[in-house]
């Protein structure tokens, strides 16, 4: 009897050394999945905020008057002069309509990378235009991924003559 005694403590604490081998085995691997899940996290967290860097930056870009300068339309070379506003933190855009004479809010301005993008109607047309920083005071793109567009920024000096 005495030596089945013996036999089941050793047996025990063999039981008792698993289980907890078998814990912080288990433990270990919890960890080591809530880390994974928290590097993920942040990962996907800070590609976020650095997209709204970027798209903050091209807004911060594109503020202000611009001169639109289409090749080859039917029409012929067409200037069109763009205005760009950051408003509670979105863009929006107006133009100045050759019908009207005055100032008409575009229906659509939203960046995509260091692009924006714009669709109005112009002289019953529906058009897309997207332009593309090129340097400090220009940028380049297309009208209806047709005709060629080169935009330049007015200067505040020439903004002032020219009203």
């Amino acid at each position: 009897m005495n030596l089945h005694y013996i036999i089941d403590k050793k047996s025990n604490f063999t039981n008792n050394s698993r289980n907890w081998f078998s814990k912080s085995l288990i433990k270990f691997k919890l960890m080591k999945r809530l880390f994974l899940a928290l590097a993920m996290f942040m990962f996907v967290f800070s590609s976020f905020n650095a997209s709204a860097q970027v798209q903050d930056s091209t807004s911060q870009f594109f503020k202000g008057k611009w001169e639109f300068f289409v090749k080859g339309t039917p029409n012929g070379d067409v200037t069109l002069p763009v205005r760009f506003d950051v408003v509670e933190g979105k863009l929006k855009g107006y133009f100045f309509s050759p019908d009207t004479k005055s100032e008409v809010k575009m229906d659509t301005v939203f960046l995509v990378n260091e692009k924006i993008s714009m669709a109005f109607n112009i002289m019953s047309y529906d058009v897309t235009l997207y332009v593309s920083k090129k340097d400090s005071d220009h940028a380049v793109g297309s009208l209806m991924e047709m005709f060629e567009v080169l935009a330049t920024r007015r200067k505040e000096e020439e903004v002032k003559t020219s009203n």
